[in-house]
């Protein structure tokens, strides 16, 4: 066609004369050319539809693909929609739609896409994530969380997708549900310690103090002694025990009288009664007493541990233990480490022993032993002065500052500690020989034997403020739900939006959490809550989740950025470790500052690798 046209253009300008003639002739023909050149540039674009129009379905996704890689997303989109008219019902194509769409913030117009083949396919998981990560950034909280449930409910047996689940649900403050499928992910992994004190964590907010106290203690009686873990362990079952200010999310104080009128009054009566025949030793007397007091008002903290340090005295340990342990629930200022927790403590450990619950008896002895190291002056709240009135009990006007009488006398007494814990000893394993390290220096001892100064030396063990907690165990069993990171997506692929100026989104492509051993890059795509005030490092470690926690251990990955200025979107590069990756959990902690430790760690965020024939 290029040939003929040029030929009939050189004829013309053959028959030409004179220069002038030459410029008259050529201002009439001018039009013609143009017309002629039109005609060839629709030819060419005929030959090019047509062209298209025999490429097959996988051609065209290779070609949009290469576009969309180039940086050219119209032109991607354009090559798409082009394909969709000759296979409408490509579901591959749609989906690649979506993803492009994405990247040039269409979101609605990718939703769209995704839930068009979720309508026809709707186990096909790889979109469900695609659908939930344009959410969980277009900040659809809700109808990202019932995304996340479809596609934990589509991969039972992935407990990622539990978990995951259960830290959104904490975030959003739907703490009940959070728990359900906290247990849910403990049940598929149970041997996954850090999980289950998660888990603890999470019951403990909606208040079932029980329920939590039994998730820690079964984690103390399988990790071992002196690791991160059972550190992590200890701290939340003082928690749990009420050895803080801590009550749990769902805890709320009662501000109001509790009865009628005529139940106060009675209360009132006989209020000094029963704490005269309990002050004097007289525990028979003042049994029935007590019991009417807490009829009438059953938050009455004091009360409750008056009635429960009765009972232990009259023998009747079980329930004596289940009002010790409210008592300390109830109180206002257990935080302070007030005469009436500590008596608690040690009187639901004797009643233990009487019990032979051996086992349990021994955690609450030890909480006492760990509360030697604190300094005397922090036991209990100062004297109130005249700028600061005394705290008064809202329910009984009790002033609360003033200690109980706790007949048990001095409570943190050393020698009286290892009588009692010497005498649980006499019942259970000797404990192995304790880990040494840099701050430890222990005498040696044969493994069957306890060092008869071993609780001493640990208690005046001077720790190094880094070597207190691990980075892996530092968030176990936390309030750890309020972060820097708006939200972390792992994915398989990463690409930036197409904005021409301004401050650039990155968009994480195939999100998901579970990824093949043949995968060379993860990515974990955040976005920060606001935009860095100054160029901040950022750091993401990651092990194997199931690997043993050790001091000094280097990362399997690591990758670190430094976000500019007013930046709020990046991401990190995992690359596979030389020896390829290993299938299992992996958990990655998430470090904002020039330092990486426990005081650092912001965030966590897993994934997991399967054989590829696992990938849905």
């Amino acid at each position: 066609m290029r040939t003929v046209s040029h030929f009939l253009i050189m004829a013309l300008l053959s028959r030409l004369g004179t220069k002038r003639y030459r410029f008259h002739l050529f201002q009439n023909v001018a039009p013609m050319i143009g017309a002629v050149a039109l005609l060839l540039l629709a030819f060419s674009s005929l030959a090019s539809a047509q062209d298209h129009a025999s490429d097959s379905e996988e051609t065209v996704i290779t070609h949009a693909t290469e576009a969309w890689t180039d940086g050219s997303a119209l032109e991607a989109l354009d090559i798409v929609e082009g394909g969709l008219r000759d296979y409408s019902h490509s579901l591959s194509l749609r989906k690649l739609r979506g993803d492009i769409r994405t990247t040039i913030r269409q979101n609605q117009s990718a939703l769209e896409d995704y839930e068009v083949i979720l309508q026809e396919t709707p186990g096909t998981l790889a979109v469900r994530w695609a659908k939930w990560s344009v959410l969980i950034r277009m900040g659809q909280a809700d109808l990202a969380i019932a995304e996340l449930q479809r596609i934990a409910q589509g991969a039972a047996a992935n407990p990622l997708g539990h978990l995951r689940l259960a830290q959104e649900l904490r975030k959003l403050d739907r703490l009940e549900e959070s728990v359900l499928w906290h247990q849910n992910a403990v049940e598929l992994v149970p041997e996954m310690s850090g999980w289950r004190l998660n888990m603890a964590r999470a019951l403990f907010d909606v208040l079932k103090y029980d329920e939590a106290r039994k998730a820690v203690q079964h984690v103390l009686q399988t990790v071992p002694r002196d690791s991160p873990v059972e550190m992590a362990a200890r701290n939340l079952l003082m928690i749990t025990y009420g050895a803080t200010k801590e009550r749990g999310r769902r805890y709320q104080p009662i501000f109001t009288p509790e009865g009628s009128a005529e139940d106060r009054k009675r209360w009132g009566l006989i209020r000094h009664k029963g704490w005269e025949h309990f002050s004097k030793g007289r525990y028979k007397e003042a049994e029935p007493i007590l019991r009417e007091l807490l009829t009438l008002k059953p938050s009455d903290y004091r009360v409750t541990y008056e009635l429960g340090a009765t009972l232990m005295e009259l023998g009747q340990h079980e329930e004596a233990v289940n009002l010790l342990q409210k008592s300390i629930e109830l109180s206002p200022t257990s935080g302070s480490y007030s005469d009436i927790f500590l008596d608690s403590v040690f009187r639901i450990g004797q009643s233990l022993v009487a019990l032979q619950r051996w086992e349990d008896a021994l955690l609450h002895f030890e909480i006492l032993q760990e509360l030697t190291t604190i300094p005397p002056e922090a036991l209990n709240a100062p004297p109130a002065t005249e700028k600061d009135p005394p705290t008064l009990d809202p329910g009984s006007g009790e002033n609360i500052d003033v200690p109980a009488v706790t007949p048990s006398g001095k409570i943190i007494d050393q020698e009286k500690l290892n009588f009692w814990m010497d005498k649980i000893w006499q019942h259970l394993p000797k404990p192995a020989k304790p880990t040494q390290d840099a701050n430890e220096t222990l005498p040696a001892v044969g493994s069957n034997e306890v060092p008869p100064d071993y609780y001493t030396n640990l208690a005046a063990k001077n720790f190094k403020p880094d070597d207190l907690f691990h980075t892996r165990a530092s968030l176990m069993g936390r309030d750890a739900d309020f972060s820097w990171f708006r939200f972390v997506i792992p994915a398989g692929r990463v690409m930036r939006d197409n904005l021409q100026a301004g401050n650039h989104e990155f968009i994480p492509i195939d999100p998901n959490d579970t990824f093949p051993l043949t995968q060379q890059e993860i990515y974990l795509v955040f976005a920060l809550v606001t935009a860095s005030y100054d160029a901040i490092p950022l750091t993401a470690e990651c092990y194997r989740e199931a690997s043993p926690i050790t001091w000094g251990e280097a990362p399997l990955v690591r990758d670190q950025v430094v976000m500019s200025t007013n930046e709020q979107s990046g991401y990190f590069v995992l690359t596979a470790p030389k020896s390829g990756w290993t299938a299992g959990l992996y958990r990655c902690g998430l470090f904002v500052g020039d330092t990486v430790s426990a005081y650092t760690q912001s965030d966590e965020v897993r994934f997991r690798i399967v054989a590829s024939s696992q990938i849905n």
